[in-house]
């Protein structure tokens, strides 16, 4: 790994003060079991990133998992999308194999095991800004309108973190750490959702993108779909939907 990569990874404060508390714990080897299971977890991501060629912004390491944010287009194949955020859920499948065939004492691969499990449902909590979020928010952008699926994907994060936190209230204060986190990430992700949608439709208007479903619609903008090339009827006439995005940002 050169220098330029090593300054793209970032660990973040949870983390650290994640594994002082395992040290002072006398559970040094269980803190550095789970930070070793969150960077194979977030190569995994890395590795698809760079099967399709995004280059990457920076790593956050959190005590969960990371935090990998990647410059690619808001109209990514929903496919690739899924295929990035399940990349460290598949790694720490592997993880699972590999440690089984080493010759690690029953009790290493027991903590092992344990770890990577605990870190790999808690992943898969669709709970922004964990995998589980970014899958199902991919998902619903196959069945739905952008739109649609963003504020679906909003309103579940919010339910997930409520279901999280009355399952968990009475755990220690590491868990009001990540629902800090939670709540944090999933407030940026509803303030940001007109510069989000903007950025999606402008994205179509300035590119030509392969498109793998088509579909002919009434309605405005607001019915677009990732993956899916729309027309739209308008006064008895089929207009593609170049006619409305430029209608849209020709005036600026």
């Amino acid at each position: 790994m050169n220098l330029s990569s090593m300054k793209i990874i970032k660990v973040n404060f949870l983390t650290i003060y994640f594994l002082l508390i395992l040290l002072l714990c006398g559970y040094l080897k269980a803190g550095l079991v789970i930070f070793f299971i969150v960077i194979i977890h977030e190569l995994g991501h890395v590795l698809f990133i760079k099967l399709f060629h995004f280059p990457i912004l920076d790593i956050t390491l959190y005590p969960f998992g990371g935090v990998t944010r990647v410059s690619k287009d808001i109209n990514t194949p929903v496919l690739r999308e899924v295929l990035i955020a399940s990349g460290g859920i598949i790694l720490q499948i592997i993880l699972f194999m590999v440690v089984f065939l080493l010759p690690l004492s029953i009790g290493t691969k027991a903590l092992i095991y344990k770890y990577n499990l605990s870190i790999m449902v808690f992943n898969m909590l669709p709970i922004i800004p964990l995998d589980g979020s970014i899958i199902l928010n991919a998902i619903l952008n196959r069945f739905f309108s952008f739109k649609i699926s963003y504020f679906l994907y909003l309103g579940i994060s919010w339910g997930g973190i409520g279901i999280y936190l009355l399952g968990n209230w009475w755990f220690s204060l590491n868990n009001y750490l990540i629902v800090s986190l939670f709540i944090v990430k999933t407030y940026y992700a509803y303030k940001n959702y007109n510069y989000i949608f903007n950025k999606f439709l402008l994205e179509r208007y300035l590119n030509k993108y392969e498109f793998h479903f088509i579909s002919t619609r009434e309605g405005n903008l607001d019915i677009l779909k990732l993956d899916t090339y729309q027309y739209f009827k308008e006064k008895g006439k089929i207009v593609g939907e170049e006619k409305k995005l430029k209608e849209r940002f020709d005036k600026f």
